[in-house]
């Protein structure tokens, strides 16, 4: 009987702990399931230093000594395979890892060419997105998909978590006009969705040439929920590229990512906290704390401290301020608008002003590209107001949350 009691008491902690849980990703239930869903092909491998198993093992180093099956291609998103590279940096680099090719994904082409494919019977993808729509990791595997449709290769996704949980979605749909490597598919900035839920979505909504001739496989995950955020999981976080080296910086960029691409307001980047600090050179350092302190969400705080960023072989210090968050990201109503309104105050200030309207067109236009819409520069162009703007995208938020019902594949 004592037995019995303890197997319960055992049971209950385990069952009622408040501790972080331990999320099992597409990538360890793949290797528990002893590789079965690649036995005797050879695969082609969409990945980079975030595919690793819940114990720290790099998934590559993995799939070149299994025997089950053959690893003859490995193909890298933005970033390279080991996330070295900046944002933006292109490269076209002949490499090998272990013996096997390396070919970019972010160069001449983005996409698998037949040549790059051949002798390939099935591609893997498995790579930590942060759950924003601009993060080019969502472009990277749609564009493969449809190489994959067009070269009748079978698709395997294995799934990772969204880190900003599966419920939070905010900002508009994105404009089909403007449609880029950075917006590859009409969803919301914050989608709430982990990346095979949107390749199945991809699929059914026929978002890319051929989609209906794919042959999708998904490898879930176990112990996640769409209420979890990344501190939530019990996974350890591997960079998703150079400014994302945390779990919070992937919250910040949810904030301040848009804003940053104009290049008049820092956010952080080249700092030690990439997205959690917020300056600008050419406004009072008291307009920018307002500014800031007035515009961020509830439960997000932040605090005058300067920093500064390397430049060349020299450095710049920005007015700054550092943006703390709550240990709860449940307690935050909104993370997507906050840099609008910031933006939209630093604005009445005149040098700030001029600064913003003398930008080139290539940046504008990036920056429309990034936010999905033309209506917040337009807004800031003339004047306009920007809290209908934001207000008018809950229409979007409605109908991508019934939209998308059909396609989730978690609880």
């Amino acid at each position: 009987m004592f037995r019995k009691h303890v197997w319960i008491a055992l049971f209950c902690s385990v069952l009622f702990s408040t501790s972080p849980s331990q999320v099992r990703t597409g990538l360890d239930n793949l290797i528990a399931n002893k590789y079965e869903q690649l036995k005797g092909e050879k695969i082609g491998f969409i990945t980079n230093k975030t595919s690793v198993t819940s114990s720290g093992e790099f998934a590559v180093n993995l799939f070149t000594k299994e025997k089950s099956f053959k690893l003859v291609a490995l193909f890298a998103p933005e970033h390279g395979l080991f996330g070295e590279r900046r944002a933006g940096v292109k490269s076209d680099s002949a490499e090998k890892y272990l013996g096997i090719p390396v070919y970019s994904l972010y160069g001449t082409t983005r996409k698998p060419t037949k040549k790059m494919l051949k002798g390939i019977d099935a591609i893997v993808f498995d790579i930590q997105d942060i759950g924003v729509r601009p993060y080019t990791y969502l472009s990277t595997m749609i564009y493969a998909m449809e190489a994959a449709a067009e070269n009748k290769i079978e698709f395997i996704v294995l799934d990772r978590p969204n880190p900003l949980s599966g419920e939070r979605i905010e900002g508009n749909i994105l404009d089909t006009s403007l449609h880029s490597f950075v917006g590859v598919v009409p969803i919301p900035y914050l989608h709430g969705m982990t990346l095979a839920e949107l390749a199945q979505m991809s699929i059914g909504e026929k978002w890319f040439q051929g989609a209906e001739k794919l042959k999708l496989t998904v490898i879930k995950m176990t112990g996640w929920n769409r209420a979890m955020y990344w501190n939530e999981t019990g996974l350890k976080w591997i960079a998703a590229s150079p400014n994302i080296p945390t779990f919070e910086s992937a919250v910040g960029c949810a904030m301040f990512g848009a804003v940053g691409e104009l290049g008049i307001l820092s956010v952080g980047i080249g700092s030690d906290l990439p997205f959690l600090r917020i300056g600008s050179k050419l406004v009072k350092p008291e307009m920018l704390e307002q500014a800031v302190l007035l515009s961020l969400p509830n439960a997000i705080s932040a605090k005058r401290e300067d920093y500064t960023v390397p430049v060349s072989d020299s450095s710049k210090t920005f007015l700054g301020m550092k943006i703390d968050l709550p240990k709860n990201m449940k307690d935050v109503s909104e993370l997507y608008g906050a840099e609008f309104r910031i933006l939209k105050k630093l604005l009445t200030d005149s040098v700030f002003a001029r600064s913003f309207h003398l930008l080139p067109f290539t940046t504008r236009r990036m920056f429309e590209k990034v936010t999905g819409t033309r209506e917040i520069a337009k807004a800031f162009e003339t004047g306009g107001d920007i809290e209908s703007v934001l207000a008018g995208w809950e229409k979007d938020v409605i109908r991508f949350r019934t939209m998308r019902k059909k396609y989730l594949i978690y609880t």
